[in-house]
């Protein structure tokens, strides 16, 4: 079932504001500028995808609500962006601290899409897209 993602996620007052405390502040500096890679390509790219281009996808009645889709387009730009496996994707969204940034996963307790369901997706526009 198809279910628009909110642009911007609420903190949740139990959720630190930032998974990068207690790293360095030179780290700190490069993770918060503005200007760098990950901060632009949230910015520039996730939060101006439009989801509702993917609303003929899903079901409109039956099945539980898609995973954001901003998010699967996002891993999808960086996968072919930098030319990486999916298997180096998914350990990049897992544990790479710029790429959870750049997907706008900003906290500890933010979760990636199974690969079933970012396999599932990819498959799914690959059909559309086929038929249209």
């Amino acid at each position: 079932m198809f279910k628009r993602s909110p642009a911007n996620k609420q903190l949740d007052m139990f959720d630190s504001p930032s998974i990068i405390e207690g790293l360095p502040s030179r780290a700190s500096n490069i993770y918060h500028d503005d200007n760098h890679w990950h901060n632009q390509f949230r910015k520039l790219v996730v939060y101006q995808i439009s989801e509702d281009i993917f609303a003929p996808i899903y079901c409109q009645d039956n099945g539980c609500p898609n995973y954001p889709i901003r998010i699967l387009v996002g891993m999808m730009i960086l996968k072919e962006g930098a030319g990486i496996s999916d298997e180096m994707l998914f350990e990049n969204c897992q544990f790479n601290l710029l790429y959870r940034s750049a997907l706008g996963l900003l906290h500890a307790s933010d979760s990636i899409p199974a690969q079933s369901t970012y396999y599932k997706f990819r498959q799914q526009v690959k059909e559309y897209r086929a038929c249209s």
